[in-house]
């Protein structure tokens, strides 16, 4: 099992290494990781080391669900910019083409694997919840909007394995068996894995308040499931989330007074906001957590924290590491 951690070359991430690799890689080092698991989207690629990359995290269009059912909704009245942050772009043509550019980045980067979300939430949903779509029913758009995708590429593959990550919005979530099977019957490609996030699956129970009590809730679910599902989780996000009191009492929030007015920014930033309170990747501490790992059995594992200080990363990291291998 190679062990990761995330990263991108956003100026918050860089900045706490001064913008130097070598400080990155001595980081990596003194941790122990075998490498990166970076963020890539459709801009050229600067100068990075290759050898540093052992995968990479795909862009997440929160709202393309919604684009592929409906194409009038390219037409919203929305700045561009926007368009691109919500559906991807300002066509499905426009979408696909900015799908394959960060996919052929990392092939680039001969990144073994590329993670995608397969969930749809736009940024009122973080409020209220309401979808008006099924699992099923992104399931099935995802499905087709990836093979077209990929449908250029040498054999219908991929140029690099797909890794389809959990989410607790509708899509997969991993919490119930016959969905990831579903899904994957719609493909027409095989270059595909699963990635588990721990810290999403804790968060779709809505039950997951302490540590150990949710250790075992993520050990139940994935005992639910089959082991050719367990054997195609190659990936896995690994952090906790004890969100559950914040998710059910604030299943019934309503909108912020002015929220569709907001600029974009600004609505984006108050989003972000419950994310975190939702989504904590907190690190493990129990030593329970490590039956998770032996369980699924990753090729890859990534300590998967978001950090604004190099000393907060260097702790969480010493943290987890810890509980997995006491």
């Amino acid at each position: 099992m190679k062990e990761l951690m995330n990263f991108s070359i956003y100026e918050n991430d860089m900045k706490m290494f001064d913008y130097d690799w070598d400080m990155i890689r001595n980081f990596l080092v003194r941790h122990e990781l075998d490498g990166l698991e970076l963020f890539v989207d459709s801009s050229p690629l600067p100068d990075i080391p290759a050898d540093l990359i052992g995968g990479v995290h795909l862009p997440c269009w929160m709202g393309r669900h919604r684009a592929w059912v409906d194409a009038s909704a390219f037409s919203c009245k929305m700045e561009e910019f926007e368009k691109v942050f919500v559906f991807g772009g300002s066509s499905r043509e426009e979408v696909i083409a900015n799908f394959r550019k960060p996919l052929e980045n990392a092939a680039i980067l001969d990144a073994s694997y590329a993670v995608f979300h397969v969930s749809y939430a736009e940024m009122e949903q973080v409020y209220t919840r309401c979808f008006n779509c099924t699992d099923d029913e992104v399931l099935k758009t995802t499905a087709q909007f990836l093979n077209e995708a990929v449908s250029v590429y040498p054999g219908g593959e991929p140029p690099v394995r797909l890794f389809f990550e959990n989410l607790w919005w509708p899509g997969l979530t991993f919490l119930e068996p016959c969905n990831a099977d579903h899904f994957t019957s719609l493909l027409d490609f095989d270059n595909w894995a699963f990635v588990l996030d721990t810290g999403h699956l804790m968060n779709a129970t809505m039950s997951c308040v302490d540590e150990i009590s949710s250790i075992d809730i993520v050990l139940d679910i994935l005992s639910s499931h089959s082991e050719d599902f367990i054997r195609r989780i190659e990936g896995m996000h690994f952090h906790c989330s004890l969100s559950g009191e914040y998710m059910c009492r604030s299943l019934d929030r309503e909108l912020p007074t002015g929220f569709t007015n907001m600029p974009f920014q600004d609505r984006l930033l108050s989003v972000m906001e419950v994310l975190h309170q939702m989504d904590q990747h907190m690190p493990f501490t129990n030593e329970g957590c490590s039956e998770i790992v032996e369980l699924v059995s990753p090729d890859f594992l990534t300590h998967e924290f978001v950090c604004t200080e190099l000393l907060e990363l260097d702790e969480k990291l010493l943290t987890q590491r810890r509980a997995m291998y006491r």
